[in-house]
């Protein structure tokens, strides 16, 4: 493993830049979800009343926070506690992601689409089915997977563009690279 020299880390600025990319990275996620929905309507896990609820809210379920918090645009009632989870998610792994750039750029392999890939495995694979927020992979359907797979690697392809740009834009200097 190689890493950066110290001398040339900004780790206060891509705390601040994971924020940022974090916030966009949800956005770039909900909107691949838009042609590509991760959640097919008519698939019934037991778990789920009438149609697959979004593990957002189960968490919010399993840790007894309510679901049910909503804000009015456009004359539609939005889930407000569901998108501060799913933004909530993206901040974490956007900090993480890019705070680790700054020390370990092998991270940003292919554009930060391999750590995607990872993050998927994490949350999709290993602990989401652990904590019963999703039904067990076997019974998952296929396209379910292809739109995660794919939507976590666009997610943190996004998350990269931004933190290179402000970074650059900010130390007006080149991407941190292996010294």
């Amino acid at each position: 493993m190689t890493f950066t020299k110290p001398s040339d880390r900004r780790l206060a600025l891509s705390f601040w830049i994971g924020i940022l990319a974090g916030i966009f990275g949800a956005i770039v996620k909900w909107g691949w979800e838009v042609p590509f929905p991760p959640r097919n309507p008519n698939f019934v896990w037991p778990l789920d009343a009438l149609e697959r609820t979004t593990p957002p809210k189960i968490f919010l379920e399993q840790i007894g926070m309510p679901t049910d918090f909503t804000y009015m645009f456009s004359g539609m009632d939005m889930p407000l506690s569901i998108f501060i989870v799913h933004v909530g998610f993206s901040i974490v792994f956007g900090v993480m992601y890019c705070m680790i750039a700054e020390i370990w750029p092998r991270i940003k392999m292919w554009q930060g689409a391999v750590f995607g890939f990872f993050v998927y495995l994490f949350a999709h694979v290993i602990v989401m089915p652990l904590i019963a927020q999703v039904p067990p992979l076997s019974q998952i359907p296929f396209d379910e997977h292809l739109s995660e797979i794919f939507g976590h690697i666009v997610w943190l392809w996004g998350m990269e563009i931004v933190r290179r740009d402000i970074r650059n834009r900010i130390t007006k200097s080149p991407d941190i690279s292996i010294s």
